[in-house]
């Protein structure tokens, strides 16, 4: 007999901490801004946070996406980690 399940793809996961969270950052392609944001990684998840980042510039080059994976250790580590990125100049999104 065939099973049915039903799934609600609205729901969140939850998420068990600590674990790993990629997080993507779009900067705009000017000096510096990598550098800052490699900081503010580093400051919230250790020295050597940023050493597996992957970047993809946009077609014109006038952009990048950044993305680092962190081990998180909890939801106020992630928010703090959000709040500081955002600051920085050149940062658009964070996600």
């Amino acid at each position: 007999h065939p099973v049915s399940v039903k799934v609600n793809i609205d729901a969140p996961q939850k998420l068990e901490f600590p674990c790993d969270y990629p997080i993507k950052v779009m900067v705009r392609a000017q000096t510096g801004v990598r550098a800052a944001v490699t900081t503010v990684i580093e400051r919230h998840a250790g020295a050597g946070a940023a050493e597996g980042c992957s970047e993809r510039r946009s077609a014109e080059g006038n952009f990048a996406g950044l993305t680092y994976t962190i081990r998180a250790t909890g939801p106020q580590h992630i928010a703090a980690l959000f709040q500081d990125l955002r600051g920085i100049p050149g940062v658009m999104l964070v996600l």
